[in-house]
C-alpha cells in the first residue's frame, strides 16, 4: 500500500514528478535551489567542452584530467548545496501540511468555461504539494484509471460500423460536476479504512470551501485537479450498476460522456434502455441530459451519434467517422482567430505579426511530439484525428484557410501560407517543430483574438 505520510520523501517524488514534466514549482517556489540547477548545468556543460577539446587535441591529456577533476569536486559541492535547499524547503512545507488547522484554500475564478465556475486553489507550494499528493493517493488506493480516448474511439468505431443489430444510447450527465451530492461522496471517503486521517481531512476541507463559495452542499469544483478523482470515485458505482444491466455488450464512459451499446433479446426491450439507466443515476442525484441520442439499428443499419470529436454514421455508404460539428467549429474558429489577431497587429508590429500567423498555421496544419512526455505523445491534425473514413471535412477547412489567405496583402506570406493544408497535414502525417515559447504564442492568439 502506497504510504500516506505528508514526509519529505514523498513530497519529493511530486516535485521530481513536476520536473520532469518540465513544471516550474522549483523555479518558482524555491528559487535558491533552482539557481543552484542552473549552476550545476553549466558545469555538467564544461565538462561535455572539455571532452569534446580532448577529442580533437585541443587540450592536453594533462590538462583534461586536471580540469575534469576540478568540475566533478564543484559538482559534487553544488549537488550537496542544492539537496540541502531543497530537503529544508520540503521538511518546512511537511511540517506545515501536518498540522490540524491545514487547508487547501479554494479560490473561485473569474472565469468561466462553458458558463460554468471555474476554481483553483492557494498558490502556496503547500497547498499545491499536498493536492497533488492527495491525487496520487486516491488514484492507488482506488485504482482510477483515466480511460484512453484513443482506445476507446477505436473500440467504438469499429462496433458501431460492424453492420450487426444493435441499439446504442449515446448519453451526457447533465451538469454533472454540479450535481455531486458531499454527502454520499464524503460517506464513501471517510467508510474508506485505507485513506488516511490526513487525506480524508483534506478532501473534506476542500469541499466544505467549495459549499461556503457556492452555497450548495453539492457540486465538485471545477478546474482542480483533485475533482476528476473524486468523480471517478463518486461514478464507480453507477459504472457498475450500468454494466450489470440486462442485454449490454459495451459499456465506454469519459468522464460524464457515455456509450451504451444493446444486443436486445427481445426487440420491445429496446425503449426501456433509457429509462433503467437514468433511474440508476437518480439514485445518486444524477439525471441525463437533452444531448442523449438513442440509435435503433436494430432492423435497418441507420442513424448517427457523436462521442469524443468524432461523428459515426451508421449507414452504408454513408460519412463512416467523420469529425464532430464541434470540433469542426473549433478548427473554423481557430482560422478565423489566427487571421483576424493578425490584421489587429499588422499596422503596428508587421513582422511578429507574421511570424504569429504562420506558426498557428504551421500547427493547426502539421503534428507534432509533446514536450517532456516519457510516452510517444503526438497530436495534431493526423494524430488527434486519426480515426476518421471521411476526409472531405479537411478539403472544406481548406477552402475556408484558402479563403482567409486572400484578404492578405503581402504576396509572400500568401506564398508562405498556401503552402500549408489540412488535407496534406492529414494523409502525409507532416511534421513541425516548435517550441514552448511559440506554442504559448499560438493559445494567446487563440484566446484573446
Amino acid at each position: 500500500m502506497l504510504d500516506q505520510a505528508f514526509s519529505v520523501s514523498n513530497l519529493r517524488k511530486i516535485l521530481n514528478a513536476d520536473n520532469e514534466k518540465a513544471g516550474d514549482l522549483e523555479e518558482k517556489y524555491i528559487s535558491n535551489a533552482h539557481i543552484i540547477k542552473v549552476k550545476l548545468r553549466k558545469f555538467l556543460d564544461m565538462l561535455f567542452f572539455i571532452k569534446w577539446s580532448l577529442d580533437r587535441n585541443k587540450v592536453s591529456a594533462e590538462g583534461y584530467d586536471r580540469r575534469k577533476k576540478r568540475l566533478n569536486l564543484l559538482l559534487k559541492e553544488w549537488r550537496h548545496r542544492y539537496e540541502i535547499e531543497i530537503a529544508n524547503k520540503l521538511e518546512d512545507i511537511s511540517k506545515i501540511i501536518g498540522r490540524k488547522d491545514f487547508r487547501v484554500t479554494l479560490i473561485e475564478s473569474t472565469t468561466t468555461i462553458s458558463d460554468k465556475k471555474i476554481y483553483g486553489i492557494g498558490a502556496d507550494l503547500s497547498q499545491i504539494l499536498a493536492m497533488r499528493f492527495v491525487q496520487l493517493v486516491l488514484k492507488s488506493i482506488y485504482d482510477v484509471k483515466m480511460p484512453s480516448r484513443d482506445i476507446l474511439v477505436g473500440q467504438i468505431k469499429s462496433l458501431s460500423l460492424d453492420r450487426v443489430p444493435k441499439f446504442i444510447i449515446r448519453a451526457d450527465v447533465e451538469s454533472f460536476y454540479e450535481s455531486v451530492r458531499h454527502e454520499d461522496l464524503l460517506d464513501s471517503i471517510h467508510k474508506s479504512s485505507e485513506l488516511s486521517v490526513e487525506v480524508k481531512r483534506i478532501i473534506t476541507r476542500v469541499l466544505k470551501d467549495y459549499q461556503n463559495i457556492s452555497g450548495s452542499n453539492k457540486g465538485l469544483p471545477r478546474g482542480v485537479g483533485v475533482s476528476a478523482y473524486l468523480a471517478e470515485i463518486y461514478l464507480s458505482d453507477i459504472d457498475d450498476n450500468i454494466k450489470n444491466s440486462s442485454d449490454l455488450f459495451y459499456y465506454a464512459r469519459y468522464v460524464d460522456d457515455i456509450v451504451l451499446m444493446y444486443a436486445p433479446s427481445r426487440p420491445e426491450l429496446a425503449p426501456t434502455y433509457r429509462k433503467t439507466v437514468e433511474q440508476i443515476m437518480q439514485r445518486k442525484g444524477l439525471s441525463l441530459n437533452h444531448k442523449t441520442t438513442e440509435v435503433d439499428a436494430l432492423a435497418e443499419q441507420k442513424g448517427k451519434f457523436e462521442y469524443l470529436g468524432y461523428e459515426f454514421d451508421l449507414a452504408p455508404g454513408g460519412s463512416g467517422v467523420s469529425l464532430s460539428s464541434k470540433k469542426l467549429l473549433k478548427y473554423r474558429t481557430r482560422i478565423k482567430k489566427s487571421f483576424d489577431d493578425y490584421h489587429r497587429k499588422k499596422a503596428f508590429i508587421p513582422k511578429k505579426a507574421a511570424t504569429e500567423l504562420i506558426v498557428r498555421s504551421l500547427f493547426l496544419t502539421g503534428n507534432m511530439r509533446l514536450f517532456n512526455r516519457k510516452s510517444n505523445a503526438f497530436i495534431g491534425i493526423y494524430f488527434s484525428n486519426k480515426h476518421i473514413t471521411n476526409t472531405k471535412q479537411l478539403d472544406g477547412l481548406d477552402n475556408f484557410y484558402r479563403h482567409k489567405i486572400k484578404s492578405i496583402k503581402d504576396s509572400g506570406l500568401r506564398d508562405r501560407l498556401l503552402k500549408n493544408s489540412f488535407q496534406e497535414g492529414f494523409s502525409n502525417k507532416i511534421f513541425r517543430n516548435l517550441d514552448l515559447k511559440q506554442l504559448s504564442n499560438i493559445a494567446r492568439g487563440w484566446k484573446h483574438g
